[in-house]
């Protein structure tokens, strides 16, 4: 059930990539700009959601399970956002996440089996959760940082009127708001890790996913509060936001040899 699991997670990875790929190729012909690709994401958020399904039913492989769920949630939030914004490029957003897709289902091929080592506590799923939902906010972070990189790269270019990518204010807040939703759901993670780490064995406060979780709170607190005193641009926000999401896909990648607690 585990490996179906992982196909169907790849699968989806594939059809988010696709999807922002073909996005890109019709930004880029004038004639074309208003044709998107939606059922492909929608066909990838089915394949997602039966595998998730299927994880939750196996239910031995939590970490690639906590992966699956954040990019999930990721892409739901993607499509919340495709309904209310009237921007022909909102499907961009998926392709990072289609990559922490591919990634985590790489990652769940050489996952050993196992449940959770401390037990399914009550603490330890309100953290999962937490976590789960921070990783879900970053890559849509990261994704509007990037893009709003690749709009003011355009805007400076010869060729400004090739694409029809969203406005910067538009961009600008997505990144930054998403940002404060994304600490406030990591302060949540972490007042409930410790929790979490008591009831887990073999899970320290030196493991990767943890120092990891410290640094983007670290670069999260920082690029937040010189935003706030005026001391940071749009370009540093961008920036924190991609460097965040790197962050969530590199613990992603140190909790496949263990197990998360």
């Amino acid at each position: 059930m585990h490996a179906l699991a992982v196909v169907l997670l790849a699968a989806a990875g594939l059809a988010y990539c696709g999807a922002a790929a073909l996005r890109w190729r019709a930004l880029r012909a004038p004639g074309d700009a208003k044709r998107a690709h939606p059922w492909l994401v929608a066909a990838g958020l089915l394949l997602h959601s039966v595998g998730v399904a299927l994880s939750l039913i196996d239910n031995t492989h939590q970490p690639f399970l906590f992966g699956a769920v954040a990019a999930w949630a990721a892409v739901a939030c993607v499509v919340f956002l495709g309904r209310f914004l009237a921007v022909p490029s909102v499907w961009l957003l998926v392709l990072p996440i289609g990559g922490v897709a591919l990634l985590v289902a790489v990652a769940g091929l050489a996952a050993p089996p196992g449940s959770s080592n401390g037990g399914s506590g009550w603490i330890i799923m309100l953290h999962a959760g937490f976590m789960a939902a921070h990783l879900a906010v970053t890559l849509v972070a990261g994704g509007a940082g990037a893009l709003w990189l690749v709009a003011v790269r355009q805007l400076k270019s010869a060729t400004v009127g090739a694409f029809r990518l969203p406005n910067l204010p538009l961009l600008e807040r997505l990144s930054e708001r998403a940002l404060v939703g994304a600490t406030a759901l990591l302060i949540g993670g972490l007042a409930t890790g410790g929790a979490a780490i008591r009831l887990s064995s073999g899970f320290s406060l030196v493991h990767p996913a943890v120092l990891l979780a410290l640094a983007t709170m670290a670069v999260l607190t920082i690029a937040l509060g010189l935003r706030a005193a005026q001391r940071c641009s749009r370009r540093g926000i961008a920036f924190a936001a991609i460097t965040c999401m790197a962050l969530g896909a590199l613990s992603l990648v140190s909790l496949a040899p263990g197990r998360h607690g």
